[in-house]
């Protein structure tokens, strides 16, 4: 990401923010624009005109564009995962995993998805945005991992398991619009057999 000098302060005239919008409604603006091009779009003369403001109206809440872009990335970081654990910690190890695996079938999915996929699109060739995946997705994965050893899995089966689990759940984003479930509950069914326990001594198992 290249590197933007602040710009000066704006004029008192210009600069008092929109009584309409805030700094939620910038980020807001801008994933429209995420997901409908790439993040190369999301300018802000374009922003300005999508929103129907000044550029002092943006300048209220953020320094440059690099700053508008970190905040996307820490609003969907706190949206997706942050808000979710906090959301299911306290549920068992069982309906936080049923939970989860049901979440990219959910009537309001498409969007989150879709930020989502132009947020991992971003990260390939932006450090920022890849070093925010990455935690994304750490985060993610030692959530799945602990629900494992909750249910007295062995750290190493906890390990496994957990990214089983999130690869279904990441997988099942994407596919289960051109490749419809056939009957059957696909998160109870997944759930089960995640949560199976294997008869094989663990030596012998994987």
């Amino acid at each position: 990401m290249s590197s933007e000098p602040a710009p000066p302060t704006p004029a008192a005239s210009d600069g008092a923010p929109s009584s309409r919008l805030t700094e939620g409604d910038w980020v807001e603006a801008a994933n429209d624009i995420l997901v409908e091009e790439n993040v190369r779009g999301v300018k802000l003369e374009r922003l300005c005109r999508r929103l129907g403001v000044t550029k002092g109206s943006f300048y209220w809440h953020f320094k440059r564009r690099a700053d508008l872009l970190t905040a996307i990335l820490s609003a969907w970081r706190k949206r997706t995962t942050l808000d979710t654990i906090s959301r299911l910690t306290a549920e068992g190890a069982r309906s936080r995993l049923s939970e989860l695996l049901r979440r990219p079938r959910r009537p309001r999915a498409a969007r989150p998805q879709a930020i989502e996929a132009s947020i991992r699109d971003w990260a390939r060739n932006d450090p920022v945005a890849c070093e925010a995946l990455t935690e994304v997705d750490a985060i993610r994965m030692e959530f799945f991992r602990r629900i494992f050893l909750d249910e007295g899995f062995s750290e190493r089966e906890a390990e496994t398991r957990a990214y089983t689990a999130y690869c279904l759940m990441m997988g099942d984003s994407v596919l289960n619009k051109s490749l419809a479930n056939r009957g059957g509950d696909f998160a109870k069914e997944a759930v089960e057999l995640l949560l199976s326990k294997d008869p094989r001594p663990e030596s012998e198992a994987g």
